[in-house]
């Protein structure tokens, strides 16, 4: 637990994560300032054209109008953001050479290998939820000076609290997966464009190729567990659990591998 706490501390340090949370929270600004002017004297079915949601009406923010909701979209950035901010952490090590330094602390390399990858989960997680919490509170004062509140009974706080959790889970899991890749790689670029070779180019492909297959990709599973449920459209059935399970069987893939080569590497060699 120690080792945690002192991995936890080493990766705040880090100026990369201040700065992503400085640009998270800038947007959150520029959000919340662009959903009280876009609803400044609308009614609640302008607000609704063409049947998108609106953070203006409460209960926009999740699962009851059509289109992108407020934690969607606020779940797409929060990936991106843990993802890179987890390939940085991970990958500065590298870059400026500390990690002979790190190991001689603690040469028990999978331990800290271990405690590393678990403190940017940790961190991704509550960072995720906290930056969930301030997004959706710069809407508020568009949904009580132009919007409403109707709707938001107990039921539907619950949903609403346990989709930022899963979001949050994801955030996590993508910041783990990132400092995998990047321990893989010794470098936080290997991570990066492995990533976006794998989402963009590969997963394309096979989407196109074998659609049969798409029930295993990164994209679906993802889409999955966030929105709980069984993807609309989609050619194939499967169930959110399924879809975790499976988000959490390829990260853990790509950890083992991570560290075994970190456990096996000859770090002082550079090998």
């Amino acid at each position: 637990m120690n080792l945690l706490a002192v991995e936890m501390r080493r990766a705040l340090h880090r100026r990369v994560v201040w700065v992503l949370i400085l640009i998270a929270l800038v947007g959150c600004t520029f959000a919340g300032v662009v959903g009280f002017l876009s609803s400044t004297g609308k009614t609640i079915a302008e607000l609704h054209t063409n049947g998108g949601a609106h953070p203006a009406v409460l209960t926009d923010w999740w699962g009851q109008a059509e289109g992108d909701s407020a934690v969607t979209i606020a779940a797409t950035f929060l990936l991106i953001g843990g993802f890179f901010a987890g390939a940085a952490v991970a990958g500065a090590e590298w870059r400026a050479g500390t990690i002979t330094t790190v190991l001689t602390w603690e040469p028990r390399r999978v331990r800290l290998n271990f405690s590393r990858t678990a403190a940017c989960g940790i961190l991704a997680f509550a960072i995720s939820f906290a930056l969930q919490v301030v997004f959706l509170a710069s809407f508020l004062p568009a949904v009580f000076a132009n919007g409403s509140t109707a709707g938001a009974d107990g039921g539907w706080w619950t949903a609403l609290g346990l989709a930022m959790a899963r979001s949050s889970l994801l955030t996590a899991v993508a910041a783990m997966l990132a400092v995998g890749l990047a321990t893989l790689g010794r470098n936080t670029a290997f991570a990066l464009a492995a990533v976006f070779a794998w989402i963009a180019v590969i997963e394309g492909l096979i989407r196109g190729l074998r659609p049969g297959w798409a029930q295993y990709l990164w994209g679906e599973n993802l889409a999955t567990t966030l929105g709980w449920g069984q993807l609309e459209n989609a050619e194939f059935t499967r169930g959110p659990v399924l879809a975790l399970l499976t988000l959490v069987a390829y990260t853990a893939v790509v950890l083992v591998a991570a560290t075994v080569a970190f456990q096996r590497r000859d770090i002082a060699g550079g090998a």
